[in-house]
């Protein structure tokens, strides 16, 4: 085999890789969760839009996710948004957050 020649290897899903997976997902919510339920200086507008981007980040990392997200992940984060905006609407899916997020 010459020099230079990359033998391609097809990727493996190991139970090594989907443990590490799932902690990455398990580790964006919790960081969400815990950024909106105690900085106080966030709004409810960017508190959505932090989820939208924890959502689009796990989505990414899961593609098979979102039926997993909506019946897993999805209530933990309504929750907290509830506790800290009782009156507010939790998801709002037509908003935009461009002006929140690069």
């Amino acid at each position: 085999m010459p020099k230079f020649d990359i033998e391609t290897i097809p990727e493996t899903h190991s139970a090594f890789f989907e443990r590490r997976r799932l902690r990455r997902i398990r580790m964006i919510v919790e960081l969400t969760n815990n950024f909106i339920s105690t900085d106080m200086t966030v709004s409810h507008r960017e508190a959505r839009c932090l989820v939208n981007c924890a959502r689009k980040a796990i989505l990414d990392l899961y593609p098979g996710f979102e039926e997993r997200y909506d019946g897993l992940i999805r209530p933990h984060f309504e929750r907290v948004l509830h506790a800290r905006w009782p009156g507010e609407v939790a998801f709002d899916e037509t908003e935009s957050c461009s002006d929140y997020v690069n």
